[in-house]
């Protein structure tokens, strides 16, 4: 474990189950007393492990210890969590009813795929459903959300829709549906990996009772380190709270927990659609977080200690690239990671609204170069190779 305080360490050893969690604490239950609890919910709820801790206070029997603002506070959280998750299962089935043969199409990831696998869907927060779904269905698609009173967002390779949830009052926002066309990338990834590989290998699935289908658990697998990584890369992420969040690297645990995981079918995966540079840092962040790698990705070692010199370095929302004033091993588990990205920025520009708008993302035609770092990964592992 990094030199973390005990309240870092505290969220920091946070395992994907509560009885795991509890076996990993190295200061709970003895130092109950003399923790700053404050800070440790304020971590909690930046990892979005909220529901984790809670299940984790109450069976280690140390819950009527803590505050008891603290124990509300997860408490709310972790219903929050299964709420929108029922709420969104919920919309997913009214969409079914109405064109059910769109959605035996869909295929879901990152979220909608993992929270079924915890031990209950308050472990795990969702943001929205992500599915992706053929170009040629995307009017249909289209068709039923509106009729459904969703409205949409356009994006670079695919709208997100959005509709009135009903945990709204609970602080629970909107139902958001994030829709792929033919390949999981948003932005930032090469040509590639927009492959029909991602549609065409996808395995039946059942998601709350819903017929729809999943990804096979290799490229599901590459894409959370992929998707970890370009997070993590992000300053406006960085600034958004939403850099590093240590539930990411939970869910690669968890997945890798099923069991089957092949690390020479990732690896291949990743040089067919060009992502072997965002596969590597996403093993880095993965490697330095946790402290070790599971052990389905183990022999992918050797990719994330050669770029672990470009943990640090950040894409700036002007197009440079910057590195960070702490390494990753000490910020991770800081609560002023967003201040000290705002003070990278010249002054008079130290606003997120300067350099960014949530409904359409950076102003200004202002763009990060993810895509930069990740090169210069790929770089870095051009000549490593799974022994056949």
């Amino acid at each position: 474990m990094n030199s973390y305080s005990p309240e870092q360490r505290v969220i920091a050893e946070t395992c994907r189950t509560p009885a795991l969690t509890v076996q990993s604490w190295t200061v709970l239950p003895q130092e109950c007393l003399d923790l700053d609890w404050s800070r440790i919910t304020f971590l909690a709820l930046q990892h979005r492990v909220e529901g984790l801790l809670y299940d984790a206070l109450d069976l280690a029997g140390i819950a009527e210890q803590i505050p008891a603002t603290t124990v509300s506070t997860l408490a709310r959280r972790a219903r929050l969590a299964e709420a929108r998750y029922r709420s969104f299962v919920q919309a997913l089935t009214e969409v079914a009813r109405r064109a059910p043969d769109l959605v035996a199409e869909m295929v879901f990831f990152k979220g909608a795929r993992l929270a079924p696998l915890y031990a209950s869907p308050r472990h795990r927060g969702l943001a929205d459903f992500d599915f992706i779904i053929s170009a040629g269905r995307d009017d249909e698609l289209r068709r039923v959300l509106n009729d459904l009173g969703f409205r949409e967002k356009p994006g670079r390779n695919g709208p997100t829709y959005f509709a009135q949830s009903p945990t709204a009052d609970l602080g629970g926002g909107y139902i958001v549906f994030d829709v792929h066309l033919t390949a999981p990338p948003k932005y930032n990834r090469p040509s590639e990996s927009m492959a029909q590989v991602w549609l065409s290998v996808a395995q039946p699935h059942s998601l709350d009772g819903v017929p729809c289908r999943r990804l096979p658990v290799d490229l599901e697998v590459l894409e959370l380190l992929v998707h970890a990584s370009e997070h993590a890369l992000s300053w406006i992420h960085v600034c958004l709270d939403d850099d590093i969040r240590l539930i990411r690297h939970i869910d690669i645990e968890l997945l890798c927990a099923q069991g089957e995981v092949d690390a020479a079918a990732i690896e291949r995966h990743a040089r067919q659609q060009g992502l072997i540079g965002e596969l590597a840092l996403g093993l880095a962040f993965q490697l330095i977080l946790r402290g070790t790698l599971p052990a389905g990705l183990e022999p992918l070692r050797p990719y994330a200690e050669a770029v672990t010199d470009l943990v640090d370095v950040i894409a700036l929302p002007d197009g440079r690239t910057g590195q960070m004033p702490a390494a990753l091993a000490d910020r991770a588990f800081r609560t002023d990671r967003s201040a000290e990205a705002l003070r990278m920025m010249p002054p008079g520009t130290r606003d997120r609204r300067y350099w960014f708008e949530w409904h359409q993302g950076l102003v200004d035609d202002r763009r990060e170069n993810v895509a930069e770092i990740a090169r210069r990964a790929a770089d870095s592992v051009r000549t490593l190779a799974l022994a056949p």
